[in-house]
């Protein structure tokens, strides 16, 4: 069995994206100026609104504790001593985090919504996981997530039916998003609940085909993930599906038992492309060009509309005042620290310990 994953891992990853410039003109004339100006208008105004809120809501230097162990080494390797560069690199990484946990899904949200071109469907949650988060309005915390555990709809983010089959997507943002215990969360989603999805489609949809569930990754290569995704996929190989044609479509799994419930993942371009035409990626190869086009285009309207420049630089003048009192007097210490340990070394144990308070920091 090991020797069999390896070979099934090694097929996953055996395909190279090459940056083609020829190629890339050429899809280049394919993009929608339409598409790409209302995809930036609503970027945009969605920018304007939330993008603040991501780091508005930090306000003490507590707000921004991190790995003390991690945070000890990067400031003494990047020679961050000074409070102000201190300060900058602390909102830099705790804004990039928060943008990649929470932000970042609801952008592709907005992206998903657009697609898939010439097609009046678009891409949408699924309406029975809306049912499903229906039933928990009213619920104490404790209660919702008891129910979320028993969420058959969880591990899916959006659907679309196209061309007499459904597609159900799930996304994670990139290439190292996925950890263990999600993947594990998927394996047994699709293990426990692909004959309900599969039933609900048929109720939802007649004359359907088929199903598809994909995991997606909205950006890398087949090269540069963690392995998570294939991990879903080899394990799922040992609980009812097996590969479709390894040689044509690698990575495709189906159902043994019905053989109309189909396995896969896209990343990056691929994902984009599947977002764009499901029945047909190929054509739609320049989607990926789409989004960060649009993305571009509504950054600079959104941030100036929201007057980030300025707020930025406000919460940074806060950080770095509060770290710059961040000191131990010489006499307050043993005697045996206060000669081994210079004054940089002090600032960096001490902007370390504040990951150990709520208060007074």
């Amino acid at each position: 069995m090991p020797s069999q994953r390896k070979s099934f891992y090694a097929a996953l990853k055996a395909r190279r994206h090459q940056f083609a410039p020829r190629e890339l003109v050429r899809q280049f004339r394919l993009v929608s100026r339409e598409r790409v100006d209302g995809i930036a208008r609503q970027l945009a105004e969605y920018i304007s609104v939330h993008l603040p809120a991501a780091f508005d809501k930090r306000e003490a230097l507590t707000d921004y504790r991190t790995n003390p162990y991690v945070l000890m080494t990067t400031t003494s390797v990047m020679d961050l001593a000074d409070p102000t560069r201190f300060a900058d690199f602390l909102f830099n990484t705790k804004l990039y985090m928060a943008l990649e946990t929470s932000f970042g899904k609801s952008l592709e949200k907005i992206f998903l919504s657009q697609y898939p071109i010439n097609s009046r469907r678009k891409w949408g949650p699924p309406p029975e996981k809306r049912a499903e988060f229906a039933l928990l309005e009213g619920l104490s915390r404790e209660q919702r997530a008891a129910r979320r555990t028993a969420s058959v709809w969880r591990e899916i983010d959006a659907s679309v039916v196209l061309r007499r089959r459904r597609y159900l997507v799930t996304v994670k943002s990139g290439p190292s998003t996925i950890n263990d215990t999600q993947a594990q969360a998927m394996t047994n989603a699709i293990i426990d609940y692909h004959p309900r999805w599969a039933e609900r489609s048929r109720a939802l949809s007649s004359g359907l085909r088929g199903v598809d569930v994909v995991l997606g990754l909205t950006y890398g290569t087949d090269r540069t993930t963690n392995n998570k995704e294939n991990q879903i996929l080899a394990k799922l190989l040992e609980h009812g599906f097996a590969e479709e044609d390894r040689a044509k479509h690698p990575g495709v799994l189906t159902d043994s038992a019905t053989r109309n419930v189909r396995i896969y993942r896209k990343i990056g371009r691929d994902f984009w492309a599947f977002v764009g035409n499901p029945a047909n990626p190929r054509a739609a190869s320049f989607v990926f060009l789409e989004v960060l086009l649009a993305l571009a285009k509504a950054l600079s309207a959104g941030l100036k509309t929201a007057g980030m420049e300025e707020r930025i630089n406000q919460r940074i003048a806060t950080l770095s005042s509060a770290l710059s009192q961040l000191h131990f007097p010489r006499d307050s210490l043993p005697e045996w620290i206060g000669a081994d340990f210079s004054e940089e070394q002090l600032f960096w144990f001490a902007t370390a310990m504040t990951a150990f308070y709520d208060e007074g920091i």
